[in-house]
């Protein structure tokens, strides 16, 4: 259980951004980060993990605090360029 609820903290980035899209009516950023994670990052983790050093059972728990910790990052810093972009300079903070 430590193992696959280690990288939940990351999810709420993840969630954040996802909101913060469809605020900005961009709902294909939010769905193509929501496949990202569990579709292109998780499925094939899933798959390999289990055989890269013989973490066998293991393998596949890390496969779920991996992607969110991939996922949630790429997604915080794809929402945060958004969302820098949308200001006015004179509201940006240093």
């Amino acid at each position: 259980m430590h193992v696959y609820f280690f990288g939940f903290f990351m999810m709420a980035f993840q969630f954040a951004g996802q909101g913060v899209f469809k605020a900005l009516n961009r709902p294909k950023q939010a769905v193509f980060f929501s496949l990202l994670r569990k579709v292109v990052i998780v499925v094939p983790l899933t798959l390999f993990l289990p055989h890269i050093g013989a973490l066998g059972v293991t393998g596949v728990f890390l496969a779920e605090p991996i992607s969110n910790f991939i996922g949630g990052l790429s997604c915080y810093l794809t929402m945060r360029a958004t969302i820098l972009k949308k200001l006015p300079p004179d509201s940006r903070a240093a």
